[in-house]
């Protein structure tokens, strides 16, 4: 991999054992040979997170073809290509035979005659193998080709742990060319349908469909095989499916397209990562739900609050934030009414995660809707900003308004948990989550010593999202005409920002501390946290240089990222999942932070670290977390172990980085979109293209001049757009003459 400065790249696998494909609710995890069985113990096709299939294998005279490619289309298409059979005697000293013979297996098939092809298709609720062989010997053949096929309807979790936790006898019934296996558990009876298609008769036994195939010479025979997951839980029809199919298609069309002219390699990153972004729909629920996202294959295939949320602003330019609002639409409605300490839920949160796979629905933890989570009440109210922002639809902020009123409500009656003006969390569940701010693991926040600090715990990022969303709601509330409720929420916000940077601020370390424990002591651990403490605006004008400083010194910043702890601290791990590592989603939220605060050489140094990552793995795929190693140590930065790759919300990061790295800032209202683009060398030109803002739609070229300056323009649009350039409102580097030279640059297309 190369990348604009020339520089070569190495390529890194995570997971190299395991290909999948997913669409909608189901997903097809297979090894390297495109087969489920038992050598993978998280292999198998599921839906809803349980496992309707636990071994597919093709084979032919009863033994497996021999893998010689293996290829991803696209997020929801695997292909495969074999040969029949395989040589065992190589005379040449190479990888094929020495003379021309003709050699035969047991069978009296010639060696390497038969060349098949395989492509496995996910559906939102189906999977279809089509299987071409094609006849490439001397002779007519007959041959066996039978599917070895076997379900166990495992929950997803415990696919990965390889250990069950619930079971029961799986039954198989045949008739022609069909199989049916059923679940006989009382409480889950679950059925998966296999059907076969194609020449010869088929027939059924032992777990198999076989069919006995004669091909001539250069002949092709197309086998399909059929599996169809049948939930006792919602349903879906044909017509249904076919509904959700075409809804997700008109939305994936209108998605606002990036190219960059002169760097092919970070326009392959950006298209990438919208490719990804655009495969996550769940299409769950009502329609206007569908878009709402899963958080990542394979390991969570289900809805995460934070996480679609976080994904739906980072990404909302490309579609004027219609994900996004199926997001609210879906969060809002599970909006919690009632306390239930088992899963953590108290009236106004919204749940942290959603499972439906057979675990969830037995109850044996509480992730069916689990509530354990501060940070997703206060993004519903930073999302549903950002909402407004690209659409200025009144009747929007109106449907979710009852929502995010009851969110801001919980976090101001319950979530502070002893009135010290600061949300502190601690879990009453016995399955719940110990940490339940942005770092969620066991053992993210720590002493300086590197013990776990005991709960509750006020963390600063949650301090940040706090003002965010109290700061926002004040904006929003004067739109929806509340100025009572508007003066309130400013206020409050600001107060909150006063006494933030009063009690959290470390003025030897030059940086806001990581929490308080119970104590009302500081821990004082130097993290990641602050970047969202810098992206909410809730660190004081005065303290941002030193802190923004602190982010870049060498023990935080890898050369990749800002990590997650300080190298420097006691309980530093780079492979750890928040004690060190590096976390894509976050360090673009940083970026968007520097940025609005003027810190642009930062937010460009961190973007291109970025698209630097990104450029180590296939498709472009950032890991859901990468480990914390220095980039001059070694040229890649290790990996977290299992990590998840792709993570929905890394793939919104480089939406989010294009966003920021452009100076978006839309106004839909007033049918303006402001901008400050700062184009890098690496990034001379951008252009997007059909980008909507409220009710227009419009081609933008943004580009850099010889002398380094960044300009735009409108190349052609539908509607009322003012495209305006302006430094961010709030940059500390953009004086007076600053926003009157941008003014006057360029005042574009009323």
């Amino acid at each position: 991999m190369r990348l604009a400065h020339g520089a070569i790249m190495p390529q890194v696998f995570i997971r190299p054992e395991l290909l999948y494909a997913w669409h909608g609710q189901a997903l097809l995890v297979v090894n390297t040979r495109g087969e489920c069985g038992d050598d993978q113990t998280l292999s198998g096709f599921y839906f809803r997170e349980a496992r309707h299939l636990r071994t597919l294998c093709l084979t032919i005279n009863g033994e497996r073809p021999w893998p010689c490619e293996t290829a991803a289309e696209d997020p929801s298409t695997l292909r495969f290509a074999y040969i029949y059979p395989e040589l065992t005697e190589f005379g040449g000293g190479g990888s094929g035979q020495s003379d021309d013979t003709a050699s035969r297996d047991a069978h009296d098939i010639a060696h390497r005659s038969l060349d098949v092809r395989v492509t496995y298709r996910v559906g939102v609720a189906t999977l279809s193998g089509e299987v071409d062989i094609t006849n490439r010997g001397r002779r007519e053949v007959s041959i066996a080709v039978a599917w070895i096929l076997d379900a166990d309807f495992a929950d997803i979790a415990e696919a990965l742990e390889g250990r069950r936790q619930q079971d029961a006898e799986v039954s198989a019934t045949s008739e022609a060319c069909t199989l049916r296996f059923a679940y006989d558990h009382p409480e889950l009876p679950y059925r998966t349908l296999v059907s076969a298609e194609g020449p010869g008769v088929w027939n059924t036994g032992d777990g198999r469909l076989f069919v006995t195939l004669h091909l001539r010479r250069q002949e092709t025979a197309r086998l399909v095989l059929r599996v169809y997951p049948e939930d006792y839980q919602h349903a879906l029809s044909a017509e249904e499916l076919d509904r959700r199919e075409k809804r997700l298609g008109t939305w994936k069309e209108r998605l606002t397209r990036v190219t960059t002219p002169a760097n092919t390699l970070a326009e392959n990153v950006i298209r990438g990562s919208i490719r990804d972004f655009a495969s996550f729909p769940l299409l769950q629920g009502r329609e206007d739900e569908w878009l709402a996202m899963q958080a990542g294959v394979p390991l969570y295939p289900a809805l995460f609050g934070r996480d679609t949320l976080t994904a739906g602003w980072q990404a909302a330019f490309l579609d004027r934030g219609t994900s996004l609002d199926a997001s609210l639409t879906r969060l809002g409605r599970m909006q919690a009414e009632r306390d239930d300490p088992w899963h953590d839920a108290e009236p106004g949160r919204l749940p942290h995660e959603v499972r439906l796979g057979p675990l969830a629905r037995l109850g044996r933890h509480p992730r069916d809707a689990y509530y354990g989570d501060y940070a997703g009440p206060l993004m519903f109210v930073i999302a549903l900003a950002h909402l407004y922002a690209w659409t200025g639809e009144t009747s929007i902020l109106a449907r979710h308004w009852d929502t995010a009123r009851r969110a801001l409500d919980w976090a101001r009656e319950r979530g502070d948990l002893d009135g010290d003006g600061y949300l502190e969390y601690r879990t009453r569940s016995s399955q719940g989550l110990a940490n339940q701010g942005w770092k969620d693991s066991g053992d993210a926040i720590v002493y300086d010593d590197g013990t776990p600090v005991p709960r509750p715990i006020a963390t600063c990022e949650l301090q940040g999202y706090w003002f965010a969303a109290q700061q926002l709601m004040a904006v929003l509330s004067w739109v929806m005409d509340a100025p009572n409720d508007a003066n309130a929420h400013w206020a409050a916000a600001m107060a909150l920002k006063e006494r933030f940077n009063r009690d959290w601020w470390m003025e030897d370390e030059g940086f806001v501390a990581l929490a308080m424990d119970p104590d009302k002591r500081l821990v004082r651990a130097a993290t990641s946290n602050v970047g969202h403490c810098l992206a909410t605006g809730v660190v004081s004008d005065e303290h941002l240089p030193r802190a923004v400083g602190r982010l870049f010194a060498p023990d935080m910043f890898s050369g990749w990222g800002v990590r997650t702890l300080s190298a420097r601290h006691a309980a530093y791990n780079p492979v750890s999942y928040h004690l060190g590592s590096v976390w894509a989603v976050e360090n673009a939220t940083i970026a968007f932070g520097l940025r609005r605060f003027g810190f642009d050489a930062r937010a460009l140094e961190l973007a291109r670290s970025l698209f630097d990552l990104a450029a180590l793995y296939p498709d472009y795929r950032i890991p859901e977390t990468v480990g914390g190693y220095a980039r001059g140590e070694r040229p890649f930065p290790g990996a977290y172990p299992r990590a998840n790759a792709p993570q929905l919300w890394n793939a919104s990061a480089f939406p989010l980085l294009v966003h920021t790295i452009l100076g978006l800032q839309p106004v839909a209202a007033l049918h303006l979109l402001v901008v400050d683009p700062v184009l890098p060398t690496w990034l001379p030109e951008v252009v997007l293209h059909d980008l909507r803002l409220g009710g227009a739609t419009a081609t933008v070229r943004f580009w850099r001049d010889a002398r380094g300056d960044s300009h735009a323009e409108v190349l052609h649009k539908r509607g009322t757009l003012h495209l305006i350039k302006q430094p961010p409102l709030e940059s500390l580097s953009a004086g007076v003459k600053d926003r009157f030279t941008a003014l006057a640059d360029r005042v574009l297309s009323h």
